[in-house]
Parts: structure tokens; sequence; C-alpha cells
């Protein structure tokens, strides 16, 4: 027997209301009674009739539906009447085929699952897991976001900067072209200095206006722009060496970053500018490069060359060094010096001057070295000087305040020494040796300490002392008489 209820009527046609009608086998419990409602409905099937309480409680439709439940249901008895074929001889008592019984699956509900705890232990691991993964998509789009960030940071830097400064009338603006050099040296050339546009952003930096340096508020970008003028004066030394050189150069550290203060022979002073600069054979350039008077801080210069390099004149920029204080020249092919190089407004400051073993510079000294004020110390060896500059060195003032040392040895001098060279009062060293000199020896300066004047065989007449400072002399190969003079005793003898 089936588990549900069912209200189930059977309609008969007209006419047959004698026929015996057997309840259904579908719900033998049904107690509704098919007869009445079919006599009703099959006389007049819009007619209304009241329903007992029995067929509302078993499904029947009341009196109050719509019409067209009331057209749906005479469709239905209509397609019935069609479909019934011929009517079953009720006299036999034929019976209706009982139903199949429903078939009623069994199913476990899911919600158990949720409290089954390896269920809710899945489930816990399984959020676990989409939360770490949410965070570690966060911490990359972070940091996506801020290697962005950074390598534009300096930029929007430099931009907001020049921004503020234009705002000031007594300040002008840095042009495209130098923001963009700046930019370059800041951001590109730390991972590739060699390929930074020197020729073209060095004019470009040095011509940023002096006002525009000085003022405070531009602190960084004028550093930024003191560095690449710099990097660029070194830059083309590099540049312009030969493959030798550049070898050595680079084994030195040089041109493997911007941190030029870093590179073998490179100094700098407190404010991060070339203050020294010390290139020795092979790490030479082959010709005095431009740019090298970009280094405008410059004080210490010494290039010992090969010889044969570097050769060439010294480039025009070179009187822009106006800070240096020691030039040394030595081994090299550079030919004659700028007759005017030491006089305003180029190196005025040089304190110390070598030049040695220069086969081509020529054999006069520049006329203004005579002008130096603060010339302490002036030495040029083994290369001839003609004619002698010693009477126009002895005959300058500037020189007789200021020189403490004069060294003229193996330059091939002639003529005799001028009896001025007593007037030096700090000259404390003097070597004329294996020179060509003649005459008499003058009197020296009181502060002598040091006389070096042997290989002159020219020389004569006799030497004295004076106050006793002389420390060590020199006199071997000449034809002056030291007597009573302790440290020259013998005249072909050197004694200290």
């Amino acid at each position: 027997m089936s588990k549900f209820r069912e209200h189930l009527s059977i309609t008969l046609p007209p006419g047959h209301l004698d026929i015996p009608v057997e309840q259904s086998k579908f719900s033998p419990a049904s107690t509704v009674d098919p007869s009445p409602r079919y006599s009703a409905l099959s006389r007049n099937p819009f007619k209304q009739t009241q329903l007992s309480p029995k067929d509302m409680e078993a499904g029947t439709p009341s009196s109050s539906s719509t019409l067209r439940d009331r057209f749906t249901k005479l469709f239905f008895d209509l397609r019935t009447f069609q479909s019934a074929g011929p009517e079953p001889d009720r006299s036999q008592g034929t019976r209706l085929s009982q139903w199949p019984p429903l078939h009623i699956e069994k199913r476990r509900c899911i919600c158990s699952l949720h409290h089954d705890p390896r269920h809710v232990e899945q489930r816990k691991k399984k959020k676990r897991r989409s939360r770490c993964l949410l965070i570690l998509l966060i911490i990359i789009l972070l940091f996506l976001i801020g290697n962005a960030i950074y390598l534009n940071v300096r930029v929007l830097s430099l931009m907001n900067t020049t921004s503020a400064a234009s705002t000031n009338s007594t300040n002008p603006a840095l042009s495209a072209d130098a923001l963009q050099c700046i930019s370059q040296f800041t951001l590109n050339a730390p991972s590739s200095p060699s390929s930074y546009p020197c020729s073209t952003c060095l004019p470009t930096l040095e011509a940023v206006p002096s006002s525009y340096l000085s003022d405070d508020a531009n602190s960084q970008n004028v550093q930024s722009i003191s560095n690449a003028v710099q990097f660029c004066g070194l830059l083309a030394i590099y540049e312009t060496a030969n493959a030798q050189g550049q070898a050595t150069l680079g084994n030195s550290s040089w041109v493997q970053d911007v941190n030029f203060c870093a590179w073998t022979g490179v100094n700098c002073n407190t404010s991060g500018r070339v203050s020294s600069l010390k290139l020795t054979y092979p790490g030479v350039p082959a010709t005095v490069p431009n740019e090298i008077g970009a280094l405008t801080d410059l004080q210490s210069l010494t290039v010992i060359g090969g010889n044969t390099i570097p050769a060439g004149s010294l480039p025009s920029s070179f009187i822009n060094l106006t800070a240096i204080t020691t030039l040394h020249l030595e081994s090299t092919a550079i030919t004659a010096l700028p007759d005017a190089l030491f006089s305003s407004p180029g190196l005025t400051n040089v304190s110390t001057l070598a030049l040695l073993r220069n086969s081509e510079m020529g054999m006069a000294l520049p006329s203004s070295v005579t002008s130096l004020t603060r010339l302490q110390s002036l030495l040029v060896n083994s290369q001839p000087l003609s004619p002698s500059p010693l009477s126009a060195i002895a005959n300058s003032s500037a020189l007789a305040a200021s020189l403490q040392t004069l060294d003229l040895t193996s330059t091939s001098l002639t003529g005799t020494i001028p009896s001025t060279i007593s007037s030096f009062k700090s000259l404390t060293q003097l070597l004329l040796s294996s020179n060509n000199l003649t005459g008499t020896v003058p009197a020296m300066p009181s502060a002598l300490k040091v006389l070096q004047l042997g290989g002159n065989s020219g020389l004569t007449g006799s030497f004295a002392c004076g106050s006793g400072t002389l420390q060590t002399c020199s006199v071997s190969g000449t034809n002056v008489s030291v007597a009573g003079c302790g440290v020259c005793q013998n005249s072909t003898s050197t004694t200290t």
C-alpha cells in the first residue's frame, strides 16, 4: 500500500449512472464518492456546487475557482472521454489494475557532513590555504608597486624641486636638457657608467647659471650636476687612453661605477669634487683631453707618462684649472706649455711646478712663471733650456719672496749664476748640477741648506759657507775653492 494518501475520482459518461462504481485502489482509504460530483458536472460543468468538508480536505477545487480553472477542468474531461475507448462491462466486475508502488530512495542528509570532524578540518585547511594565497598575492602586488615607485621617486623629486625653484624670480629654472642629464646620471649611469652621454651633457651642465648653483634650495640638483661634471672629466681621460691604458685604468676600478672618488689615483675633497689626480704609465691618456678642464677643484695633477704618451699640446680648457697648486709632468711627449699659462686668469696659484724629462716640451719656460707669487718649488730636470732662465728667475721680485727650491739639474744651462740670487731670502735648496755654467760663484742666500754645483767645469772662484746654515754641498767637477767651508772641503768631492 502506498504511503501517500490520494483522493482520486472516476468520471463516467452520461447515462451510466446505474453502473456500480468501485473505489480507487490507489488509496483504499479514500471516502470520496465521485458519483454526485460527476452527475453535477456532467450536466452543467460551469455550475458552482457546494463542496463538503471532505472534498475540501481532499483537495477538490472550491466553488470560488477562477474561470481559467473551470475551462481547464472541462478540457481535461473532454480528453478523458476521447481516450477512454469503449465503456467496459461493469456487470462482469472489471477491476482497475493496481498502480505500481512508488520507489522512495533514502538518501543521507548532506547536512550531517558539516558535523563530521574530518570534513570540518578539511574546510579549515582550505580556508587557511586560501588566506595564504591571498596574502602572497597582495605581497607580490605591493612589491611590484614599490619597485615602480622607487624607479620614479627621484625623477619626481627632481621635477618637484625644479617646480619649486621656478617660483623664485631670482633663481632661473633648469632647462629640460639639464634635467634629463641629471636624471640619466642619477638613474642610468650607476648601472652603465660608460654609456652616460658626456659629449652632450657636459656642456649642458657646465652652462647652468651660477645663480642656480649658489642657491641652497637647489642643493640636491647642484650636487648631482657637480658629480656628473666631475665624472665626465675623468671619463674622457679613460676614453682617450689606448687599449693598454684602458685595461690598466679598468683594473684600477675606473669606470666600474660612478663613485669616482674611489678610483685609483683620484682623491676628492669634502664636497665630493676631485682635488688630486695622479696618472702613471700605462694608465695615462694618449693626449690630455679637453674635458679635463671640468675638474675645476683640482689642486694637484701628476702625470708620469711613457716618454711617448701623453703627447700633443695641452687643451685650451687647461687654463680653467685655476685651483691647481701642484703641477707635475714627467716623461711625457707634451709640447711647449702656453706662455700665458701661469698668468691670470690661468694657473696663478701654483706652488710646485715640476717638469721632468719631457723631451718634446721645447727649450723655453713660459715667461709667466716668473710672475707666480706663490711658487715655492721650481724643478726642471733632464730637458734642455735655452736661453738660460737663470737671469729672469733671479731678477723676479715675486719669486725672490716665495721660492724655496730651485732645481735646474741637467738642463744645459749656460752663462753665469746671477749675483741677485743672494736676495732670495727663502731659498733653502739650489740645485744646478750637470750644466755648462761659467764664472765665479756669487754669495749665496743666508737660509741656504743644500747647494749642488757639481759638473759645471767652468765655475771658478772661492765660496764662503756664510752663516753656517749650509748642510749639504757638492762642488765636484768644478774649479771652485771652498777653503774654510767644512761641508765643502774638497772641491772634487761632496761632504755632508
